[in-house]
């Protein structure tokens, strides 16, 4: 179910210049390529302001927002209750992260108009009603707005009939004439939005749920006023079916209640409404899931290669990495590893949106100067999510955003040097101790191509305000909604320019390796042997890399591989791993080295056997090589033997 070019989005962009002339302008076409750009918005960022980089507080919401790149908009989060009920996000128990903390049930939406966003995001600018208006001639007018909207009363406060949301006083009418509610302005422009479900502070009552039929049906019964919303589809954040999350534990029964849960969900939705989910970017979270049952009622799999490092590491490394670098501190965490694992899972590439990180994280070293691999610098520090936790975060540079600043705060943060990090594709920055790890628009430029160039599904952006900036004034659209009038979103437009062009050049073909067959090596002898490779994309430079051993590179599309074996007693198989790439793709093959003992002619020391110079023996677990002839001479109480 791709989206991008149809004629819906188009139709739907000509007829959004008409209703937004008033404020912008001008009007963009809508995205000409087909891809996914999915935008998280949340319900809490809209409470930032200039203090986080923002020109107004209120600027975060879904009017500065350009949905003439993003196809898809996930409104995040709802939440998960003990019961199996949705809530809002904003219900959300803040000292969950403590032990035997649940989550109580609460309203869908966040009644309260006054200290939450819920209502204003979803239904846009509002007005306020006070009390149920009676039908009398001197307040009609106003009686048969509230009639018109669907409120009715309910208890102290109001229902909502269309949706069986409920609330209380006062009545937040649509205003007749203002800023439109969130799915309201993303339909007008061809986009969908979608409810996402979770994260990582509201998951706990996911494994629990998914498993007992009683409160999975109370989870679906929410799914009906979901979709009464107006929603187009669901995502679910599950944050980690079979390892766990914040205060719970997975266990392996995890896997197939996600699989059942998302074919439950698929038949209460329908086949017409969208279904994805948030995954780890970790291969070992991804082994238990059938994914060929997740393909046949799932239409994207979002897969978060974000968050990959940061204050829980032990050295400095990249939050988003492209590819591998060799100051990681565990190998394939980064988004190149993961495609080629789930490509060898032979789950379908256009299923596949990899994540976009709009914010960096930053952290603390043991160094005076900060560089990539450098140890991290931990203490106890108390996180207004996760609570105490041992952490290297960077506060005192990055304290209003807990270490983890946005794009559009970072670029006008000075006193940092900037670097590039050419083996992993990907920016950072350091300050005397301080480690900063982000992504640029030059990075985002080589993710967004490495996309085009695998035939992915598209991007997950998390999240869509990290990168925007104003340019333009700031209009108020109510109490709550500013709207600016000439917006900038740096990243989110480099991502739909390379989706446009598809980066300017033709799709890139992955190179050939040619690897030789298996090599043999006798304990601690070197061999050295050679590797070859081709590119059908004429100019593309290639580079090769290696495990387990060294490269040199010959400069005519070969390399020189050499292997040093261990000075081993037994007999072994090594494997030395070699890539190739173009910058773009990369291929992997191995090469098979048998350091075999027996080959030596080395035997058991025997007091009573005749050596001559040359000959090796084991003795003691020491092997030792005759220098002339001896007998009954034992090793490393003569002269005779030399020493391995």
């Amino acid at each position: 179910m791709r989206k991008g070019l149809n004629l819906s989005k188009i139709a739907g962009a000509v007829a959004a210049t008409v209703l937004m002339a008033g404020i912008s302008g001008t009007a963009v076409a809508a995205p000409t390529h087909d891809k996914n750009v999915i935008g998280y918005i949340t319900q809490w960022e809209a409470w930032k302001g200039p203090n986080e980089g923002f020109t107004a507080k209120g600027e975060a919401n879904h009017l500065n927002v350009n949905m003439d790149i993003y196809s898809i908009l996930n409104f995040s989060f709802f939440g998960v209750a003990k019961d199996g009920s949705l809530h809002s996000g904003d219900l959300r128990n803040k000292n969950i992260y403590q032990p035997n903390a649940v989550q109580e049930p609460g309203p869908l939406l966040h009644p309260d108009i006054y200290s939450s966003w819920d209502l204003h995001i979803l239904w846009g600018e509002l007005e306020y009603v006070h009390q149920f208006p009676t039908n009398e001639p001197w307040n009609q007018e106003q009686y048969l707005k509230v009639k018109e909207q669907g409120f009715v009363p309910h208890g102290n406060g109001w229902l909502h009939e269309p949706t069986g949301i409920t609330g209380q006083f006062p009545i937040p009418l649509k205003k007749a004439g203002g800023a439109p509610g969130l799915i309201d302005l993303a339909h007008s422009k061809g986009v969908k939005v979608m409810a996402s479900l979770g994260g990582w502070s509201m998951s706990k009552h996911f494994p629990e749920m998914a498993a007992d039929p009683v409160k999975k049906a109370r989870f679906m019964a929410d799914l009906d006023k979901l979709m009464a919303l107006g929603f187009d589809g669901i995502d679910i954040d599950w944050e980690y079916p079979g390892t766990g999350g914040m205060n719970f534990k997975g266990n392996p029964e995890d896997y197939a209640n996600f699989e059942q849960l998302m074919e439950d969900i698929r038949k209460k939705i329908g086949p017409n409404k969208l279904l994805t989910a948030a995954f780890s970017a970790s291969t070992a979270k991804l082994e238990g899931f059938n994914w060929s049952r997740l393909s046949t009622s799932m239409d994207y799999f979002n897969m978060m290669t974000y968050d990959l490092n940061g204050g829980w590491s032990n050295v400095a490394g990249h939050n988003a990495p492209l590819y591998p670098y060799p100051e990681e501190e565990y190998a394939g965490l980064n988004l190149d590893h993961l495609r080629n694992w789930m490509a060898a899972k032979g789950i379908p590439s256009n299923k596949i949106n990899f994540g976009a990180a709009f914010y960096g994280r930053g952290v603390q070293t043991t160094e005076a100067q900060a560089y990539v691999g450098a140890p991290t610098d931990k203490r106890t520090v108390n996180f207004s999510v996760d609570g105490p936790t041992e952490s290297a975060v960077d506060l005192d540079n990055w304290k209003v955003f807990e270490g983890q600043p946005n794009y559009n705060y970072i670029v006008k943060t000075p006193g940092w040097e900037h670097k590039w990090d050419a083996n992993a594709e990907v920016p950072y920055a350091v300050k005397g101790k301080y480690f900063l790890s982000y992504d640029d628009v030059p990075s985002i430029e080589k993710k967004a191509q490495y996309i085009v160039d695998n035939n992915l599904g598209g991007v997950i952006v998390w999240q869509v305000h990290g990168d925007i900036k104003c340019e333009g004034s700031i209009v108020s659209r109510g109490r709550m909604l500013k709207e600016c009038t000439k917006l900038s979103s740096p990243l989110a437009e480099a991502i739909d320019r390379v989706f446009t062009t598809g980066g300017g050049t033709a799709p890139n073909h992955a190179p050939v390796l040619t690897v030789p067959a298996a090599q043999s090596a006798q304990p601690g002898q070197a061999i050295s042997f050679t590797v070859s490779a081709t590119d059908a994309d004429a100019g593309d430079k290639l580079s090769f890399s290696v495990t387990n051993a060294t490269v040199v590179d010959n400069g005519d599309g070969s390399a020189t591989v050499t292997y040093k074996a261990p000075n081993t007693t037994t007999s072994l198989k090594e494997v030395v791993t070699i890539t190739v790439t173009d910058g773009s793709k990369s291929v992997t093959k191995d090469v098979v080295v048998n350091v075999d003992v027996a080959g030596t002619g080395e035997t058991t020391w025997d007091a009573g056997k005749v050596y001559v110079g040359g000959d090796i023996v084991v003795y003691n677990g020491v092997k030792y090589k005759a220098k002339w002839w001896t007998k009954g001479d034992k090793p490393g109480q003569s002269d005779v033997w030399q020493k391995i």
